[in-house]
């Protein structure tokens, strides 16, 4: 009998997917905190040879799931044919007047959670032949969605990871999969409130999130008809990206052949978001850099300084800032920059650097106000995502995503008042994964996904929202303690060749100070467009993206590794 883990199956798409495996003869475990409270009987299932015994885990606790899946696996006498990642939750309303705490959460399930689950099975998944890995996405991980940011950027991170483990798996024969909905008629929308004051800055953007809800939930799937298409996959349709309904499948379609400025123009007339206004031109104000001790950071503050900004460069250990200093100094625009320590992953370390600037506005008036922020903290690690220390992870998560999400909500309220304009520096990563590199694509996918959804927020407000998406450049961020992986595993052959690639990719690498260049025009010039490739690798990636089939991506990555 074959045998299948789903998360989330005491309800929606989970519990569906779950009665129709077993109905087909699946062993279904179906992991969940409601486990036992589906409507299912054991007699709805008599003669089908199918059974579903449910486990009550938190997807969020690594440990706890790891228990339970070695408790599937002792069942099944270590054979597993696939694991169903669809436990999910859904924050709604202005990314500004959402607790952060709600935002986090958010992402330890739909993102975390998704990723425990995988690695705890992947050892039992290696071990079963043409076993699958289906990843329950949604439309908001295929374009950005207005008074979603939040959540589109947990899904876009998911698609990042998947499309990177989906290069690693298929030469071990498991096979990956994103399943895409449209809105689906689920408790995910009964989890939460939309966010934010009807009262507020915010109040248009309220309005019309509860109003789209009400249209979206009037014209929504059945769980049922999200099945069909999970159980197709689970047994065995070919390809990565599997959208259902039509919303989905037109914007899969969107994706890479219409340009994000115009999705954002189509979106937001659709759902009636009011629309946006233009960003002030240079004006008098500070530009708040993170991530400034070394690499793009520290190239960004001396190129904005140079242009007139006045700076507030960032860096997590003030220890480290002599770099920065000598480099400030040898320009000879030291006096237009302060250093702030702030560590982007800790929200008291942020709040104080941000109630320091409050005190700048209050001695000299606008000259000391916050008129840009340039996203930049970030850290790589890189290996077989099996092999990749779960701590490691974390920290690649809660620097590259969380952190820019914390900091840029830390930002919103004090740059809303009179408009800016916010930078942030994603990579090539965030446009196609690779192999290895699981992690860093989920981190910067998902900040992909959070800007763009974001931009229909602050856009009436004169924020004006830019990607910065680097190929490789020679920065601190490539070190050897960076990668990771057992050299006489089953992912031997991949980490050495990966290994070699990047070496090769940085060693031909161009200037940094391009990609400084550019995040300074973002700022000074006129206003900028959303998304700005930079380098020969990273515009390749960019024209692939969405027109290039992955299957045929996936052939080409294998064969420049071989």
């Amino acid at each position: 009998m074959r045998t299948a883990i789903i998360t989330g199956a005491a309800g929606g798409i989970g519990a569906a997917t779950a009665s129709d495996l077993a109905r087909w003869g699946w062993r279904v475990f179906g992991f969940d905190l409601r486990a036992g409270e589906s409507n299912l009987v054991s007699s709805d299932l008599a003669g089908f040879g199918g059974s579903i015994e449910p486990i009550r885990v938190d997807v969020t606790d690594r440990a706890a799931v790891e228990a339970a899946v070695a408790a599937v696996l002792a069942a099944t006498g270590g054979t597993l044919d696939a694991v169903v990642a669809n436990a999910g939750v859904r924050v709604a309303g202005a990314f500004e007047e959402t607790p952060f705490a709600e935002v986090r959460r958010l992402f330890e399930v739909n993102l975390g959670g998704v990723m425990h689950v995988t690695r705890a099975a992947l050892p039992a998944l290696r071990a079963t032949e043409g076993s699958r890995v289906v990843v329950v996405s949604s439309v908001g991980g295929l374009s950005a969605l207005p008074g979603l940011a939040a959540y589109c950027g947990s899904k876009w991170a998911v698609e990042g990871w998947a499309e990177s483990l989906a290069h690693e798996l298929q030469p071990l024969g498991v096979g990956v999969a994103l399943v895409e909905p449209a809105s689906v008629r689920t408790g995910l929308w009964d989890l939460g409130t939309v966010h934010g004051d009807p009262d507020g800055p915010y109040a248009s953007l309220v309005d019309a999130v509860e109003a789209g809800d009400d249209r979206a939930w009037a014209r929504a799937l059945d769980p049922a008809s999200v099945s069909a298409t999970m159980v197709a996959v689970v047994e065995g349709r070919r390809g990565l990206r599997h959208p259902v309904g039509l919303t989905a499948r037109a914007r899969l379609v969107a994706r890479g052949l219409v340009p994000a400025g115009l999705q954002r123009r189509v979106i937001g007339r659709l759902t009636r978001q009011p629309p946006p206004s233009a960003s002030p031109r240079n004006p008098e104000g500070v530009v708040m850099v993170t991530g400034c001790s070394s690499g793009f950071g520290l190239g960004v503050t001396v190129e904005l300084a140079r242009r007139g900004h006045r700076v507030a460069a960032t860096m997590r250990d003030l220890a480290r800032r002599g770099s920065l200093d000598a480099a400030l100094s040898e320009a000879g625009v030291a006096d237009r920059v302060e250093i702030l320590q702030m560590d982007v992953t800790d929200r008291v370390s942020i709040a104080e650097a941000f109630a320091r600037a409050d005190r700048w506005v209050q001695l000299a008036g606008d000259v000391g106000r916050i008129v840009g922020l340039v996203n930049n903290a970030g850290v790589a690690s890189v290996g077989p995502f099996e092999e990749l220390p779960p701590a490691e992870v974390g920290r690649v998560i809660e620097t590259n995503l969380l952190g820019t999400l914390a900091v840029t909500h830390a930002a919103l309220p004090r740059m809303r008042p009179h408009g800016g304009r916010i930078v942030f520096i994603s990579s090539s990563s965030g446009l196609g994964g690779l192999p290895t590199w699981s992690a860093y694509a989920a981190s910067k996918w998902g900040v992909e996904g959070f800007a763009e959804s974001l931009a229909f927020e602050v856009g009436p407000h004169g924020i004006d929202v830019a990607l910065v998406e680097p190929g490789v450049f020679p920065t601190g961020i490539w070190r050897d303690d960076s990668w990771h992986g057992d050299p006489d595993g089953p992912y031997a052959t991949l980490i050495e060749a990966m290994a070699d690639a990047d070496r090769k990719a940085v060693e031909t690498a161009g200037d940094p100070a391009v990609v400084a260049r550019t995040v300074a025009a973002c700022l000074s010039g006129s206003r900028p467009v959303i998304r700005h490739p930079v380098g020969r690798g990273a515009w390749l990636r960019w024209a692939a993206r969405g027109v290039v089939p992955f299957g045929v991506q996936r052939r080409i990555v294998a064969r420049l590794l071989a």
